[in-house]
Order: C-alpha cells, then structure tokens, then sequence
C-alpha cells in the first residue's frame, strides 16, 4: 500500500515553536496535524540580544516532542526552520546545533528568505493577488511585493511586534519614525500604492478576529485601509486586561494588539495601500509552494 503524501514543516518561530503536517497538494495542502508551543524564544532576544535559558528549554523540549512525533508520522518531506529570533541572537547558532542533536535537520532562514516564503504562500491562497505581504513576527517584519503570480523585491526589518512595544515605550511617533527610516529606502514600497496590503502572522491574524467583533464583517476580507485609524484607537483605548477577557481573543495575544495596530497603521500610511487583506497562510504554506517553482 502506497503511503499517503505527507509534508511537515517546523517553524521556530519568536513567539512560538509549530509542526504543521500537510496532505494534499503543495498549491492546494490540507493541513492534517498542527500543533504550537509558545515558547517566547524571542523574549530574551529582544531584552539581551540572547536566547535565555528557560525559552530554550521549552523548546527543545518541544522539538524532542515533534521529533519523536515525526518519526511515527515519516513524512515525504521536512522542512525545519528558524527565523528571526535564532538569527539575531547572539547564542544562536549554538542553539540550532541543539535542535539538529534531536535529528530535526534545521536550517536558518534569512530575513529575504523569510519574506518570499511568506509571499508564496499568499499567491497561493490568493490567486492574482497583488500588492504588498507585511509578515509580522515577534521580532521581525518582512515586506514582499507580489505582481503576476510572482514574488518580486523582499526585505526584512527588526520591527516584530515585540521590538515594536520597546520602540513605543520610548515615545510618541517613535514607531512612525523607525519605520518611515526602514522604508524611505525602497522605491518597491510604494509602488503597491492604491493596492492591497496582505497581513501575516498570528498577531495580525487576532487583529482582524478583533476586527470583526468590534466593527462587523468576515474575518480574512478585504477592508478599507481607513479603518486601521479606528483599529488603533481602539486596541488603546480598550487596553490589555478588556482585550484579555474578550472571547476569541487569546489573552497571550491582548498584550500585542495595541502594538500590531499601531505598526499597521504605520504601515498604510507609509505605503499608501487602497485596503488590507489577513492571509491564512503564510510561510509555512509558502515553503511547500515554492518548493515545486
């Protein structure tokens, strides 16, 4: 008996640790098992420029799970990958040589080759879609530009949503002046101008549940790029505890949704985008995709 066609991908992520298990198709995959950790490898990264010690207990420890998990399931293919969180942190190397000790071959993504794995993915669950991918991680954010079913220009800034919280701490218009800096440089930005903005990521992804609970509508459609002025405000005046206790909303999320809104707002106005679309898939997706390019 022929065995079914089974892909993983583990995403060491900074907020979370996730094997995802896909059957199907790489442009039309079903996810079969998918399973996360929140293990905040990020946290120390962002305070002391290392991963601390009790992140990366949780998560090797969840790694020693998924492997064990992998062996039973024996998928057709495997992709393990780290990104923003292992990449800037001083320890990070030594961490991965860890996690390849559990017999997980992980491999080190590079901030371009983060953002055109997350485009991919949006192409593929968003056919003819154009404008810009924003992926925003715990300690990253990675813009694409996609046009014509294809992934044009890629770049990646230390604007996760965990920096963006210190970045604000320090001041009113901090954030917009970090990222108009980060931006100014890239004429590609600026050419999806009147065009769609497509969100990736969980935080991003609890926005728009807030989104739809506060203003109507279905979660993933296209919505004005006006309302992130009101999604803003809002996320402020409401405040972590309110946003905790409202259902829907994972309470380890509330802290960064002032935080997600704040960038987001940023983010059109800096680009000038028509209207913002949340994407279900993202890297993970993106990584089976581009695979059959």
């Amino acid at each position: 008996m022929l065995k079914p066609r089974r892909h993983a991908i583990v995403d060491i992520g900074s907020n979370s640790i996730r094997l995802v298990v896909f059957g199907g198709t790489p442009d039309a995959p079903q996810v079969l098992y998918d399973d996360k950790v929140a293990a905040g490898l990020g946290r120390g990264v962002v305070a002391r420029g290392k991963l601390d010690r009790p992140s990366q207990a949780l998560a090797l420890a969840t790694l020693e799970r998924f492997a064990a998990l992998l062996r039973l399931i024996e998928p057709r293919s495997l992709r393990v990958v780290a990104t923003a969180a292992v990449r800037d942190a001083a320890n990070g190397a030594a961490f991965l040589e860890k996690v390849r000790a559990l017999g997980l071959p992980a491999e080190l993504l590079s901030g371009e080759d983060e953002a055109r794995a997350s485009a991919w993915g949006v192409i593929a669950s968003h056919p003819g879609a154009r404008g810009l991918v924003a992926d925003l991680g715990g300690g990253s954010l990675e813009l694409a530009r996609i046009d014509g079913g294809k992934v044009h220009e890629c770049a990646s800034f230390p604007l996760g949503v965990m920096r963006v919280e210190a970045i604000r701490a320090l001041g009113r218009g901090q954030l917009r002046q970090t990222l108009d800096a980060a931006i100014a440089p890239l004429a590609w930005a600026r050419m999806a101008r009147g065009e769609t903005l497509f969100l990736v990521g969980g935080a991003w992804r609890a926005l728009d549940r807030f989104r739809v609970r506060q203003f109507g509508g279905e979660r993933g459609e296209p919505f004005d790029a006006g309302l992130t002025r009101d999604l803003k405000a809002r996320t402020r005046e409401l405040g972590t505890r309110r946003l905790a206790a409202m259902p829907g909303i994972n309470p380890q999320r509330a802290h960064q949704l002032p935080h997600a809104a704040a960038l987001l707002r940023a983010l059109v106005a800096e680009t000038g985008v028509a209207d913002v679309a949340v994407s279900g898939a993202g890297l993970r997706e993106g990584l089976l995709f581009s695979a059959q390019k």
